[in-house]
């Protein structure tokens, strides 16, 4: 048999052994149930299916003068409405509060007052950020090609769509938590390495058929999931305002992209965190040999970055900014606020070198494991 027909064999070996991990494929199904309920109740849980359509009354005006002089008269000064909420104009009221973070003079709004405001707050996050004068004209320069006035599109499904997607980086730790963590200690709590390890192809060509075959499970899973959710969705409540600009869902955003694009940005960042935290986690299950031990790493290793990131106050930039590439809140809706650029010859927004720096480290922590593999003393049995 040749050396590639070899690995085929001893890959699809491992990949049975994962789909024969009854904790693995019971995790995956509980996800993929959850994938369905998500697309469901990101959307119910917030109002009434019948609702819908009233919110979505007016898709495709813009936020000029005329529309906020139309809201202004179903509101107070104070922005309550006057008998009761009108769905009509409830997500243009939500809109502009969000750019005055709920301090809006409704008495004396209009739309150029409106657009100066949210102009003002996005160079204040600048300032909060830490920003250089270099980061500042490059989003500057991004702000002036943003279209305005703002066209109008009711939110409930984009965020539906965007933090159902985000909820997903939960599953995947667990998942992976689970999967993988016995990839490499059952060899050895069974104790069929010595002999495993004797054989011609027991030791690099069993250690990357072990990698692949961890990789292929966590990707089809996480696709099967992200089909899923979407399909039922989209099926179930269609895709209106995803081709909305981002400054709709975010209001100071700085960037000229569009709900579906930030959709695509997530998806994107959901495979390669799962790609890093899967070779995190085969690197962890081939040092431990333990299956507990890994999965304790791999789930307590990823709620400790989730903390970090949001304890660590703006001050500490570079700190508080390397802790976030790393921690799987990084996947969020919210990073269109993340000003803080990466320079590397060039400046990177943090969704362009986030799948950048997740390869990187995942291929390190490949070739650290193999390294480890190929030198792993066997203790006698």
């Amino acid at each position: 048999m040749s050396k590639g027909r070899c690995f085929f064999t001893l890959y699809k070996f491992e990949l049975l052994k994962i789909l024969k991990n009854k904790v693995a494929i019971v995790t995956f199904l509980i996800f993929f149930v959850f994938a369905f309920i998500q697309g469901e109740f990101e959307i119910t849980g917030n109002i009434e299916s019948s609702e819908i359509e009233k919110y979505k009354a007016f898709n495709g005006r813009v936020i000029d003068d005329t529309y906020i002089g139309e809201l202004k008269t179903v509101v107070d000064e104070d922005g309550k409405f006057i008998n009761g909420e009108d769905k009509t104009y409830s997500d243009l009221k939500s809109w502009i509060d969000s750019v005055y973070d709920n301090d809006a003079d409704y008495a004396n709004l209009n739309s150029a007052q409106i657009y100066e405001d949210r102009q003002a707050n996005i160079e204040e996050g600048y300032l909060e950020e830490k920003l250089t004068e270099e980061e500042i004209s490059y989003w500057r320069q991004k702000e002036s090609e943003v279209d305005k006035p703002v066209e109008f599109f009711s939110t409930w499904i984009p965020s539906g769509v965007l933090e159902g997607t985000t909820n997903l980086s939960i599953f995947m730790i667990i998942l992976v938590a689970t999967s993988l963590a016995m990839i490499f200690s059952m060899e050895t709590q069974r104790k069929t390495d010595p002999m495993i390890r004797t054989t011609v192809n027991g030791t690099r060509q069993l250690y990357f058929a072990k990698v692949l075959a961890g990789f292929s499970y966590i990707i089809s899973c996480l696709l099967i999931m992200l089909i899923g959710f979407l399909g039922y969705l989209g099926i179930r409540w269609g895709f209106s305002g995803m081709s909305a600009a981002i400054q709709m869902y975010k209001p100071l955003a700085s960037e000229n992209m569009s709900v579906w694009q930030l959709e695509g940005i997530l998806i994107g960042m959901l495979i390669m965190f799962s790609i890093f935290l899967s070779a995190f986690a085969l690197y962890i299950s081939n040092v431990t040999r333990n299956g507990v031990a890994t999965m304790t790493v791999v789930i307590g290793g990823s709620i400790g970055m989730f903390a970090l990131a949001s304890s660590i106050p703006l001050e500490h930039r570079y700190l508080s900014q390397a802790v976030q590439l790393l921690s799987p809140s990084v996947i969020s809706s919210s990073l269109v606020y993340e000003f803080r650029l990466i320079k590397l010859g060039r400046y990177f927004t943090v969704y362009e070198f986030v799948p950048m720096l997740y390869i990187l480290l995942s291929i390190v922590l490949i070739i650290a494991g193999y390294i480890f593999y190929s030198r792993y003393e066997i203790k006698s049995n």
